[in-house]
């Protein structure tokens, strides 16, 4: 209800706004036409052209909602994006054309209906200098008009666009804390800490190590959280760090393969986008060393990023694997038009397309 009521004000704002300025435009040609046409350089006395000042504003207006309803017309058939220039000559000249038909007829017709003193006193309708300068005036008017029209659409389009991408912006930060929330959970915590104490009496040495790469993931995760993407190499370095923490708990039951080419190291990754799917992995599939679990991650062609893991059956619920794909595919979707491809058959693989970007943006949201 209250956003009817402001779109019902903002509505009555403009057209407000439009009768004023269209009123006024009136006004102007009426007293021009008038005193050009005036053999003594005079204007008549407001009481006895009332009609003419009262008819003129109603023209006028006419004239004006029929310029705004031509130019929503003109947006919708030829839009500004398909060519600014061209655009605005076409609606320049349209409007030319239609405000000419729209005030001359209106005037015209009035003038058979009731003769020319319906305007004032003295008006010569054969006079061929009148019907010029009142077309050079709609010439001058209707230029004017478009010029600032055209300031204020390209206004109104760079803020819809700025508000376009602090949404966006705020979508992609929003799937970004799902992520990052996900491995700030009191479960993996509490699971981590569960293997620190089992190791600080019987492998101190090794318990060091865990709590050092531990450290290294829970930086790396907090570092990211406001980044758009972070590069491939940085991304695997994280993983690597995950993948040993998993090594602990899963000794030779688990094992991470990367085979990627050195071209494709700089590209960028959403954050978390790797170690998501190794966690996917890990969370959905039984691993013992009688059914052990293999995570390859490879490229195809430089195009693709390949992430393949064998399966073993798992009594853990899918939600959360569905949760974390399709985080991954949102993310994605800010930045490219490719899709991230899941085909779950003998082996379960995700493909996701390699981003390119110029070195300057990267360089810019990762900094």
């Amino acid at each position: 209800m209250v956003s009817k009521l402001s779109y019902m004000g903002y509505a009555l704002r403009r057209i407000a706004l439009k009768t004023a300025v269209s009123s006024c435009l009136g006004l102007f040609f009426f007293f021009y036409l008038q005193y050009s046409e005036s053999l003594t350089g005079t204007i008549q006395p407001i009481e006895k052209t009332i009609s003419g000042i009262l008819l003129s504003i109603l023209i006028a207006n006419c004239a004006g909602f029929a310029a705004g309803f031509l130019n929503q017309w003109l947006d919708r058939l030829f839009p500004w994006q398909s060519g600014f220039a061209g655009r605005f000559l076409l609606g320049y000249i349209a409007q030319v054309i239609g405000l000419s038909l729209v005030a001359g007829g209106i005037s015209v017709l009035l003038i058979e209906s009731f003769g020319p003193a319906i305007f004032w006193r003295g008006l010569s309708i054969t006079d061929e200098d009148l019907a010029w300068k009142f077309f050079i005036l709609i010439v001058v008017v209707v230029f004017i008009y478009k010029v600032i029209y055209t300031i204020l659409y390209s206004y109104r389009q760079y803020a819809v666009t700025q508000i376009e991408t602090v949404q966006n912006e705020r979508k992609q930060l929003e799937l970004q804390f799902e992520a990052l929330k996900s491995q700030l959970s009191p479960h993996y915590l509490f699971n981590s800490l569960n293997t620190i104490s089992s190791l600080i009496y019987n492998d101190p040495q090794t318990a060091e190590q865990f709590i050092r790469r531990l450290a290294l993931t829970y930086q790396y995760i907090l570092s990211t959280q406001q980044k758009k993407y972070v590069t491939l190499s940085e991304e695997l370095d994280f993983v690597q760090s995950y993948y040993y923490l998993l090594r602990i708990r899963f000794q030779q039951s688990l094992t991470l393969e990367v085979n990627l080419p050195k071209s494709i190291l700089t590209s960028p990754i959403p954050p978390l986008t790797l170690q998501l799917l190794v966690e996917n992995a890990v969370k959905h599939n039984t691993i013992t060393p009688e059914k052990p679990l293999l995570i390859y991650i490879s490229a195809v062609d430089n195009t693709q990023l390949r992430v393949t893991n064998t399966k073993n059956e798992s009594v853990q619920s899918s939600a959360s694997f569905r949760i974390g794909i399709e985080n991954i595919r949102k993310r994605y979707e800010f930045f490219t038009a490719k899709k991230v491809e899941v085909k779950d058959d003998e082996k379960f693989i995700v493909s996701l397309p390699v981003l390119r970007l110029r070195e300057t943006t990267l360089q810019k949201s990762i900094a």
